[in-house]
């Protein structure tokens, strides 16, 4: 059977999953069911879609802006912790911290950024609650991957969709990645398109804007991904000099890795790449085979490549037999705003505290 004919015998049930959702959100716009109104201002972050928009990214930006300036935190779900209930990060020693407590995404937002608080809650009621009673200066809660809990209701919800994958353009699972119908994006106060070419044309803003079917209310903005410069990770790698005849090894467990292939593959020669699904956690026999591979007999001119999110799960301890034997490095990726819209966009931030 044609793999595009199966995909539409999907059609009934990802027409239920998106029914069910938009039935929920509809309960909670009419009332029937209640959201918490948080007494320290809300920012989500999210996407329509199951993963890939760039949200970690986003969500540092924002960091970035606000925590010179006010006492902010974050607020995840922790995917794939070990720890259940809230968990603040400040609270745990840096021996015991790690994904398996917290999760990758706030282990790197508190690695990063240990000034401000970095927290985890399945119920991002009970995590906003357990932030405004230990901290009642708080001025800011960053909500990460939040669109779609409805239990909180955020003062201002930032939705981001792919330019290459527009929300637009696609349907609920399992016949597409969408996890409730496009119509949810009707509810963003603004809509951030990820990952597009930097030399966009600037009539294409208004083009999206149809394309999306927003409203005149919900703000567009345009982003690219920057990558920064490598930081190396093990005693190894800060012996090593980098250059185009470097031969990288890529690892990476994240969603989309195109765009980070396309950005290296001009520049380096990437002569393997170990790709594993989003948040995968690295077992020992995963990284000895590496190693083994790679780097137990010819690691003169190469190094071990990965990005910041899953250098996260790689330095456990148990891993470390293997890890540190090779030159690590990990790539960082920030975001820039198009068509010079970084102003606008930061005092709509701004103006909402």
């Amino acid at each position: 059977m044609p793999v595009k004919t199966s995909r539409y015998l999907l059609f009934p049930i990802a027409w239920i999953y998106g029914a069910v959702a938009a039935l929920r959100r509809w309960s909670y716009r009419r009332g029937l069911l209640i959201s918490f109104v948080s007494p320290v201002t809300t920012i989500a972050v999210g996407n329509l879609s199951v993963g890939g928009t760039g949200k970690t990214p986003h969500v540092e930006y924002l960091i970035r802006l606000l925590s010179d300036k006010f006492d902010i935190a974050t607020l995840s779900r922790g995917y794939k912790r070990k720890t259940k209930g809230f968990v603040l990060a400040n609270d745990i020693d840096d021996a015991a911290l790690s994904v398996e407590t917290i999760g990758d995404e706030p282990l790197q937002f508190y690695t990063k950024f240990p000034r401000i608080k970095v927290s985890v809650a399945e119920q991002r009621k009970v995590g906003l609650q357990q932030l405004h009673s230990r901290f009642p200066q708080l001025q800011c809660v960053i909500l990460d991957d939040c669109y779609q809990h409805l239990q909180v209701e955020p003062k201002c919800r930032i939705l981001l969709t792919e330019f290459h994958q527009p929300y637009c353009d696609d349907f609920p699972v399992p016949m597409g990645r969408l996890r409730e119908f496009k119509s949810a994006a009707r509810w963003a106060d603004m809509v951030i398109v990820t990952k597009s070419p930097t030399e966009l044309p600037l009539d294409q803003k208004e083009v999206w804007r149809k394309r999306l079917d927003l409203k005149k209310n919900q703000q567009l903005f345009f982003t690219t991904m920057k990558y920064g410069e490598w930081h190396p990770l093990t005693d190894i790698a800060h012996k090593k000099q980098v250059d185009s005849t470097t031969e990288v090894v890529l690892l990476t467990a994240i969603a989309h890795p195109e765009p980070l292939l396309d950005f290296l593959k001009p520049k380096y020669r990437i002569i393997k790449h170990f790709q594993f699904s989003d948040h995968h956690y690295f077992s020992k026999n995963e990284i000895e085979n590496i190693y083994n591979q790679y780097f137990a007999n010819h690691s003169e001119n190469r190094i071990l490549l990965t990005t910041e999110k899953d250098s996260m799960r790689l330095l456990y301890q148990e891993l470390g037999e293997f890890v540190g034997r090779m030159p690590l490095f990990s790539i960082p990726i920030e975001v820039e705003f198009l068509f010079a819209e970084k102003d606008k966009f930061d005092q709509i931030i701004i103006s909402n505290l």
